[in-house]
């Protein structure tokens, strides 16, 4: 989100149960680059009024974080998003139905139909597509969901993919084309997920601008985490 970071956590409701809580600084909504926490951190914080803006009604403002000092590692966090908000199909992702645009392929909600504004769901298979814009190149993904329906070009904007993906084209730097880069990444990074024993994303909408009334899809997290042994295989 900008120079900033959107985050998202879970607060369990009942016994393996939980929903999502997006924690919120004191102004705005992204918090600075330098983000002190990582993903399956566990933190503390103290709940404030906070006026609700359908459809992210997981908005929470705080009074700041805290440290628990505990943290679960990447397969009970997988477990508990997946006991979470999740859908099998386009319908059940955020409580309405998805436009999908002509021109760029990836999908919008009307901010005003849809119900929340994350969800999770099983991924069957994944494809990346690299685009170049302004002279920078930017990850996206077509993911198939388990009831064979596509979402074709999601941002993915999940912060250690994102590294990963910058690492990837340095590494890759005596590739220039995007056609180049996006082919091994499906040859050699695809098939490291390919062959993890879960594939699991979650999916969120973005903010919609105010002068239109759409929230554009984005992939939020993917699971497995990127592994930067990758890079050399």
């Amino acid at each position: 989100m900008g120079q900033g970071h959107c985050v998202i956590g879970l607060e369990q409701t009942a016994q393996g149960a939980f929903h999502s809580v997006r924690p919120m600084p004191r102004r705005g909504y992204a918090w600075p680059a330098f983000f002190p926490y990582g993903r399956g951190s566990i933190i503390r914080f103290s709940p404030a009024a906070t006026p609700l803006s359908p459809p992210h009604l997981e908005d929470q403002n705080t009074h700041g974080l805290a440290p628990s000092g505990e943290e679960v590692g990447e397969g009970k966090l997988v477990e508990m998003l997946a006991r979470a908000e999740l859908s099998a199909n386009l319908q059940g992702l955020f409580g309405c139905q998805l436009h999908i645009d002509t021109q760029g392929g990836n999908a919008w909600a009307d901010p005003n139909s849809a119900t929340r504004s994350i969800c999770g769901c099983n991924v069957g298979n994944i494809r990346f597509r690299v685009y170049s814009e302004g002279g920078e190149v930017s990850l996206r993904a077509k993911l198939l969901l388990p009831s064979g329906e596509v979402l074709n070009s999601l941002p993915l904007v999940d912060r250690e993919w994102r590294r990963f993906f910058n690492d990837f084209v340095r590494h890759s730097s005596q590739t220039s084309s995007t056609s180049d880069l996006e082919f091994l990444l499906n040859q050699s990074i695809r098939n490291q997920l390919r062959q993890a024993p879960s594939r699991f994303a979650r999916i969120g909408l973005a903010r919609g601008r105010p002068d239109e009334a759409k929230c554009w899809l984005m992939l939020d997290s993917l699971f497995p985490q990127p592994n930067a042994a990758w890079l050399s295989q």
